[in-house]
């Protein structure tokens, strides 16, 4: 089979996809493997998305006093960030890592609602009216924290 050149730019538009978001991984570590810095911000985010399987309940008393959720506004940052969505497989590469973040409307937080970033195949969605005591496999929270001064550690 004969690839177009339009199939070749593709692939090597992919493939500098990846080497970006492995020189930002790179250049970005934190202190802990564990933590990304986020660019532009005081803050760092978890790699991966922790608590999988566990509620939002579950996860309030597993959280350290030091993490937070993520906001909208720091998700908002992250998606400006072609790299770092990638480094955070927010970018639809994977529909297994859904998480909670801070609920932005507090009429919903009062109604104890909590909300959710779910990826897509084919795109990406914020809810923000669910019930705090759902839970599935692929659903879990990524945490955000202030970053860690080389000096702390």
């Amino acid at each position: 089979m004969v690839k177009t050149i339009e199939q070749k730019i593709q692939e090597t538009e992919d493939k500098l996809k990846e080497l970006k978001a492995k020189k930002f991984l790179e250049d970005n570590k934190s202190n802990e493997s564990e933590w990304i810095k986020i660019p532009n911000t005081d803050y760092e985010v978890t790699k991966d998305v922790l608590h999988k399987g566990k509620s939002y309940d579950e996860i309030m008393e597993l959280k350290k006093p030091e993490e937070e959720l993520l906001t909208l506004k720091i998700i908002g940052i992250i998606c400006e960030n072609p790299s770092l969505l990638k480094v955070l497989k927010m970018d639809s590469s994977s529909t297994n890592d859904d998480f909670f973040f801070k609920q932005p409307f507090p009429q919903n937080e009062k109604k104890g609602y909590v909300a959710r970033f779910y990826a897509y195949s084919d795109g990406a969605n914020l809810g923000c009216d669910e019930g705090s005591s759902g839970s599935n496999s692929y659903l879990g929270v990524r945490f955000l924290r202030k970053k860690i001064s080389k000096g702390k550690q």
